[in-house]
């Protein structure tokens, strides 16, 4: 609600007054019942009502609880962690300015083009506009292990971004009444069908490395009962289950009912060694060839991020198809069905559209076919744990606990439970989230449980963003 037509100006609907509201809020009204009459006959022809009806409107009440209810944030240890990382980035600014011999303005894109490919002399990125090569994430990936300053530029990227993104401002955002941090979800934001959180976006803290740990120990479990806890369960390797039940490959599918690790698995395929002489570095590839055939894995990607001959790149590629057939044939069969319908969807009936894939362009017919393999398998998994959300808050609610869902990322759920009533939430979620979908593999269902969010175990993860 705007006042004056100056954004600057603007109030939050606790400030407008009761009969400006009232009008306001019935023209809203008003407005979204005559779009039903447009949108509603368009869902029953493209077979999503029942998604609709079943699925996301109830996810509205899920979502206002959980917001609601918030996360429980311990401010005094945000600005102890502020002030310790402001301190680990003056001392990674110090080895920076050490390892070139003076100091320069790191967060200037022009500037450490210059230092990095005209001074240190580093293999040169892709040239800008400006003259200068490009050093984001992706271009200075390739570069690491060159010059120890690839590396310290990493260190001090991530923990200056954690430090301005979250333990600067989270305590701002604290509710005054409530001590809490109320995040808001959208539900209709991304294409997939995946939930977005937004003031402030919790769902991009890393998970994986001493620096989002040190940000999650910040939320903690309080308020709903003694011996206050935080549980998570997520779904482990959720995609590659839906992957192996929408192909049916029979590798997949063996794999998964026989609960092998699935990356020794494939590395023992696409490698030809027995699953017991599987390396480390063997298991580490196979896991990118899992994740990376969901987002579009190309042999030039490969190469460049395994620092590996294309040529070897392209075989690695070839013997993965060959060991797992049904995953070449739906990647095919995908990209044959997209240009034909124009969009792709989940196994719910939820659409998205890719015009895209129609383009004279290379680079945006690529990509739109890269969209098109992942969104089938993502906004299925997607559709599931919006599935089993709306069980559990349900159960939850009808059952009269004090326990609460507090937080969703992606494939996990975090919940705020007092202490006797964990091993209850924990059933609960092993009952129903497993539930969603009938597959021809199980949904297998991971939980950690921690007095903060920090002090759970998280496992191992590979960066795919360069494998394109």
């Amino acid at each position: 609600m705007g006042h004056g037509g100056k954004k600057s100006a603007q109030i939050t609907w606790s400030e407008v007054e009761a009969d400006a509201a009232g009008e306001c809020a019935c023209a809203h009204v008003d407005a979204i019942w005559r779009l039903r009459q447009v949108f509603e006959p368009e869902l029953v022809e493209k077979g999503m009502e029942e998604l609709f009806r079943d699925e996301e409107m109830p996810l509205v009440t899920t979502l206002a609880h959980m917001e609601l209810h918030g996360l429980a944030v311990d401010t005094g240890t945000l600005h102890e962690m502020a002030a310790v990382m402001a301190t680990d980035i003056a001392n990674l600014e110090e080895d920076v300015y050490k390892s070139v011999g003076h100091e320069f303005n790191i967060g200037s894109p022009q500037q450490l083009s210059q230092i990095l490919f005209e001074e240190i002399g580093l293999p040169k990125t892709r040239r800008l506009k400006t003259g200068a090569f490009a050093t984001d994430k992706d271009s200075l990936d390739a570069l690491r292990g060159v010059h120890p300053i690839v590396d310290l530029i990493f260190e001090y990227r991530e923990l200056a971004k954690l430090k301005s993104t979250y333990l600067d401002p989270l305590p701002s955002l604290v509710n005054a009444r409530t001590g809490r941090i109320h995040t808001e979800y959208n539900q209709a934001g991304a294409a997939t069908g995946r939930l977005s959180s937004h003031n402030p976006n919790v769902q991009n803290i890393p998970v994986r490395g001493e620096a989002g740990a040190r940000v999650r120990r910040a939320f903690v479990g309080r308020d709903n009962g003694p011996d206050p806890q935080l549980l998570s369960a997520d779904y482990s390797q959720i995609e590659l289950r839906i992957m192996a039940h929408i192909t049916g490959d029979p590798g997949l599918v063996s794999a998964f009912e026989n609960d092998e690790d699935i990356h020794a698995a494939t590395a023992s395929e696409v490698f030809g060694v027995p699953i017991d002489e599987v390396s480390p570095e063997m298991r580490r590839r196979a896991k990118v060839f899992n994740f990376g055939v969901l987002y579009g894995l190309s042999e030039y990607g490969l190469s460049v991020k395994e620092k590996i001959p294309r040529e070897d790149a392209a075989t690695f590629i070839r013997t993965y198809f060959e060991k797992y057939p049904g995953i070449q044939e739906y990647v095919s069969e995908t990209v044959s069905s997209v240009r034909m319908n124009g969009y792709v969807q989940t196994l719910f009936g939820r659409r998205r559209y890719i015009p895209e894939i129609h383009s004279g362009n290379f680079n945006v017919r690529n990509a739109a076919e890269r969209a098109a393999i992942n969104m089938p398998v993502q906004g299925t998994a997607a559709d599931i744990i919006k599935i089993a959300m709306n069980g559990l808050d349900e159960r939850l609610t009808s059952n009269g606990m004090r326990s609460w869902m507090i937080l969703q990322v992606h494939d996990e759920l975090i919940f705020e439970c007092p202490g006797e009533e964990l091993e209850d939430v924990r059933k609960l979620c092993l009952d129903i989230m497993p539930a969603s979908l009938e597959m021809k593999v199980p949904l297998k269902i991971d939980t950690k449980v921690g007095r903060n969010w920090g002090e759970m175990q998280y496992g191992e993860a590979v960066d795919l963003a360069a494998y394109g």
